[in-house]
């Protein structure tokens, strides 16, 4: 009995070993899609898609969790006294693209800002082209103004910004937002705010660009984990072998999709469809 047990232990061994081999090679395959595939507005994940407490999204985790902590409960407060949406967003890259036009698409493609009121505020980060801009909804403009915006970046996001301390300037820079909007009869005023401009369909050109990108990097993967099944030399069990390998690729790139590209509409909350006219201002430090 003894003997039957430690046999078919050594036969079941030997397809977990091919698993765990198959799990490793797409460890290494999400890897390499999340360094090598660029950002575009249509692939950075919208923080509302995890919960509608979220208004920062931080997929390279540039900021400290403390820091995004406070960065969601300024931008909640101002929500909750305003009607303010204010959204923080922190990118390692976004290749050569400009970070105006990138944050311009990002803001009408979320639709931060109440819908017919536009009173949405995107702080848009990015680290390896030292971009910092402060794009503001057409409704929020004569209170959150472009000089205002300027100043923010000048004397209060830059300076820690070149001390290496994101996450601090973001921070201040988010509660002077905060400050200037809540100041005196601006309250008010963005509370009864009615904007005559309406947010109106919005099409990114990246967006089939940056799909043929995942579909070429999704049969690359395949073709790698085949040819490593294949050098194992199990030909014939072929075809489960590479069903169980099949089923945990498309697996967990399903997650990897959901967990570091997001926005797919799929489920979760949004922003309250807000838009802008590319207000505010922007630098680099």
């Amino acid at each position: 009995m003894s003997f039957f047990l430690c046999n078919f232990a050594a036969k079941l061994n030997k397809p977990m070993k091919r698993l765990r081999r198959y799990a490793l090679c797409l460890v290494v395959l999400i890897s390499t899609i999340s360094a090598f595939a660029a950002y575009t507005p249509a692939t950075v994940p919208n923080p509302k898609q995890q919960s509608q407490a979220n208004y920062v999204a931080n997929p390279d985790n540039i900021i400290n969790t403390d820091d995004v902590a406070f960065l969601n409960r300024c931008a909640a407060t101002l929500d909750s006294q305003t009607k303010v949406e204010l959204c923080v967003v922190a990118l390692q890259s976004i290749d050569d693209a400009d970070a105006f036009q990138f944050a311009y698409e990002l803001f009408q493609r979320w639709g931060i800002g109440r819908v017919n009121q536009n009173t949405g505020v995107l702080v848009f980060f990015v680290l390896d082209s030292h971009d910092i801009r402060i794009m503001t909804g057409t409704g929020i403009e004569g209170v959150l103004t472009d000089a205002r915006c300027s100043q923010i970046i000048r004397d209060e996001m830059t300076p820690l910004f070149r001390e290496g301390d994101y996450g601090g300037g973001l921070c201040r820079g988010s509660l002077r937002i905060y400050e200037t909007c809540t100041d005196g009869d601006a309250p008010e005023e963005l509370l009864n705010m009615t904007s005559v401009t309406n947010r109106g369909g919005f099409e990114s050109s990246n967006d089939d660009e940056s799909w043929a990108g995942l579909i070429v990097l999704l049969i690359v993967g395949v073709i790698i984990i085949y040819s490593i099944w294949k050098s194992s030399g199990r030909g014939g069990g072929s075809t489960g072998g590479f069903g169980s390998g099949s089923t945990i690729y498309m697996g967990g790139f399903g997650g990897g999709s959901s967990s570091n590209f997001g926005g797919g509409g799929f489920s979760g909350g949004s922003f309250g469809g807000g838009s802008t006219s590319g207000g505010g201002a922007g630098g680099k430090w």
